[in-house]
């Protein structure tokens, strides 16, 4: 048995927070080829902890659109393998393509499947004439991974969703399909068997879709997708839909913003669609199908854990509250009858060979640059004994560089320990002085001479250096309660001064500055000062949490009651249009189907008031 399974998981790396660890997300769906779709990771964001999992082969497509959106789509393919090498497993592809136009500047060790290539220019109905710039704006998102597994090749797709509007984007979603079809053609042609799983963002029938409106199945890209069916003449098996042709209230995907869950509104727009002859000596294609002879199941896996939750939460008053994880539900198919394939090893195009995950040791001086901040903060907590502070001192970086590549080469174990930074500092260089000149860049030197006549006891720690959380104590000082240290000239707390001048009192109070010689009347002072802020403080939250109490209970009194259920609504406003800005109240329940009493009841109500638009011409007039 070969077990495929495709998942939107709407983010990969919270995926793998919410099971722990990127194994665990994998073992838990447990197939032999896992397909995502909106990894959202972009080649930056490669790391080994979302990619490489043992046991497992990946092969991934990012985004490499320059329109600043960030990491959005991406596609990745995982293979489960107990060898990546001299294998015969169906699972471990032969050859592994990123994009699905060949058009891509590869690497010089990737492959084309299917020996694919494209004529440029292309002319295409409804598009007209396409240069090969069209193309890659088209394939440069990061939506297909193509992998070659001897008996079939595998499209894991993620299909661009567009506002109706949008006449740009419902271009860009045409060609998409457009090149894709002719790919898959011309690898039929070839005798190949092709599956097309993932996210197409198309549902194709009215049965697909919770309270399907008239003419649903009329719009372009259903149209299309149903044209690639078996049944409307096309090449494809829709797996699921051939497996179970009656069932109704089968969906994949759910809108998180109406709590579509809850009351199982949503559609089915995960696909795997398969398409070739079977792996049977005959010669009646018909009969012998690549579905009708191999495929033991096809099904939407509504029980699968999407997250850490045990329970799921209900909808609480316009807030997403459903079960944690995707959007979406993962679709798997089994088939049966597979036989191995000859000796193979792992593609050169796999995850493992990227440079973002084979190059991602670091050299000796980034290590250094990126752990100062780590360096500083155990040197803040050391104790001090030093009495003078002498004027020799490095000033040049590369000095310290160099001292602490010879300190790493003799004493890297006592630095991974947090221990003294000998190798870190120049000979007869007091610590403190290290840290203020190494970090803060200051090099006052006559004020380091002045410095060094006056003997001051150590400090126990540095309470606030720079890495460190402020206390609790700092919350409940006085707004602009900060002196300045002559000495220094810089500016401490009173809780610091307080500290600094009780340690002090140790030794002789009179070599100290005025302002630093500590009485007692001071600390009782200080404390009663602390005192009288926390209550004051405390006074303040109370007030303001009553406050808040208090509003939202008008608030509440204040709301329309929907008409379907009496409850109180929730408010919104409107993002674009004519109306921008404006407020309007909807009932507070999840959406559901028209038939449940249960569910939204459909209440609409604007608020008073004008948009920001109306209003913004309303003042230039």
């Amino acid at each position: 048995m070969v077990k495929i399974v495709t998942y939107n998981v709407n983010g990969l790396r919270p995926r793998v927070a919410q099971h722990g660890s990127l194994r665990c997300l994998l073992d838990a769906l447990d197939a032999d080829i896992i397909c995502f779709q909106e990894t959202k990771l972009s080649r930056q964001d490669l790391s080994a902890d979302v990619i490489m999992a043992d046991g497992y082969e990946a092969f991934v497509s990012c985004n490499r659109s320059s329109k600043g959106r960030g990491a959005y789509s991406g596609v990745a393919t995982f293979c489960r393998v107990t060898s990546s090498f001299s294998s015969q497993e169906v699972a471990l592809p032969v050859a592994a393509e990123e994009g699905f136009t060949g058009l891509q500047d590869y690497a010089k060790n990737s492959q084309t499947v299917g020996d694919f290539s494209i004529a440029m220019p292309v002319e295409e109905e409804g598009l007209g004439e396409l240069t090969r710039e069209d193309l890659l704006r088209v394939d440069n998102e990061g939506r297909c991974i193509i992998t070659d597994h001897g008996h079939f090749v595998l499209f894991n797709i993620y299909g661009p969703a567009v506002d109706g509007d949008d006449k740009e984007r419902v271009r860009f979603k045409l060609l998409f399909y457009k090149i894709l079809q002719k790919r898959w053609e011309r690898l039929l042609a070839l005798g190949k068997r092709v599956f097309v799983v993932g996210d197409l963002n198309i549902a194709p029938a009215s049965i697909d879709r919770c309270d399907a409106a008239p003419g649903f199945e009329k719009q372009m890209f259903r149209e299309w997708l149903r044209s690639m069916l078996r049944e409307h003449g096309g090449p494809f098996f829709d797996a699921f839909r051939s497996k179970h042709p009656e069932r109704t209230g089968a969906y994949t995907c759910f809108n998180q913003k109406i709590g579509a869950e809850e009351y199982n509104y949503g559609s089915r727009i995960d696909h795997i669609l398969i398409s070739g002859s079977c792996l049977h000596r005959c010669d009646s294609v018909e009969d012998h199908s690549i579905f009708c002879c191999h495929v033991e199941e096809c099904e939407i896996m509504n029980h699968f854990k999407r997250g850490n939750s045990e329970n799921l939460s209900k909808w609480k008053g316009g807030r997403s509250s459903k079960l944690e994880g995707s959007d979406h539900i993962p679709v798997y198919i089994l088939l049966k009858e597979i036989p191995e394939l000859p000796v193979h090893n792992i593609p050169p195009s796999a995850a493992r060979y990227l440079p973002e995950i084979r190059g991602r040791q670091q050299s000796i001086v980034s290590f250094l640059d990126k752990g100062k901040i780590y360096e500083l903060q155990n040197a803040a907590n050391l104790i001090q004994s030093e009495d003078t502070v002498l004027d020799s001192y490095c000033s040049d970086g590369l000095e310290n560089t160099i001292l602490a590549k010879k300190g790493l080469a003799t004493g890297i174990t006592e630095f991974a320990k947090g221990g003294n930074l000998p190798s870190l500092m120049c000979k007869g260089t007091d610590l403190n002085q290290w840290i203020n000149e190494g970090l803060m860049g200051i090099s006052h030197v006559s004020q380091k001479k002045s410095l060094s006549s006056t003997k001051f006891v150590p400090q126990k720690k540095i309470k606030r250096n720079l890495s460190s959380q402020p206390t609790i104590k700092s919350f409940f000082q006085r707004p602009g309660s900060k002196t300045v240290n002559a000495s220094t000239s810089t500016l401490v707390t009173p809780a610091e001064t307080l500290d600094l001048t009780n340690q002090a009192c140790v030794s002789n109070g009179d070599t100290l500055p005025e302002n630093m010689q500590c009485t007692t009347s001071a600390a009782k002072v200080q404390d009663n000062t602390d005192a009288s802020s926390c209550s004051l403080s405390t006074d303040k939250s109370n007030a303001a949490a009553l406050e808040w109490q208090r509003i939202q209970k008008k608030m509440k009194m204040t709301l329309p009651r929907c008409k379907g259920h009496s409850e109180p609504c929730i408010p919104r406003s409107v993002k674009k249009g004519p109306n921008i800005g404006r407020l309007f109240y909807v009932c507070a329940r999840a959406q559901g189907p028209a038939s449940n009493p249960e569910a939204n009841c459909g209440h609409f109500q604007w608020a008073p008031g004008k948009s920001k638009e109306k209003s913004s011409k309303e003042k230039r007039l």
